[in-house]
């Protein structure tokens, strides 16, 4: 199905050690996680009437297999892969510069009825 790819540069706050000083400045796995979330949610959101719904994520399942260091740029690809009535499916990868596999997982989005949230939000 449909593939999208950004580039995020990994900054200071992207880093451990900008939850603790004596840890190294390299990428945290939660980054890893909101960077595959945003990417997959633009990637779907493309595909929907944002006047009528969105979709909200549900579940990430993330293998970070490689550590990424301050400054360095890592490629994330997410495709969606299935769409079930209100659920869509995505595999994500993402990528070092020299093209190696830094991390893998899986994600579900699930469509909301954009009243739904308004719904939520003003009662």
């Amino acid at each position: 199905m449909s593939s999208l790819t950004q580039i995020f540069r990994v900054k200071k706050e992207d880093c451990i050690s900008d939850l603790a000083d004596y840890l190294p400045a390299m990428l945290g796995t939660y980054v890893l996680v909101k960077w595959m979330e945003i990417v997959s949610a633009q990637n779907i959101n493309i595909q929907i009437d944002p006047k009528k719904q969105i979709t909200v994520g549900q579940r990430v399942d993330i293998e970070h297999l490689q550590m990424v260091k301050l400054g360095e740029e890592i490629e994330i690809v997410s495709t969606i892969i299935k769409k079930e009535k209100r659920d869509i499916f995505f595999e994500i990868e993402a990528f070092n510069v020299e093209g190696e596999l830094v991390a893998r997982a899986t994600h579900k989005r699930v469509f909301m009825p954009l009243k739904v949230i308004e719904k939520i939000f003003k009662g």
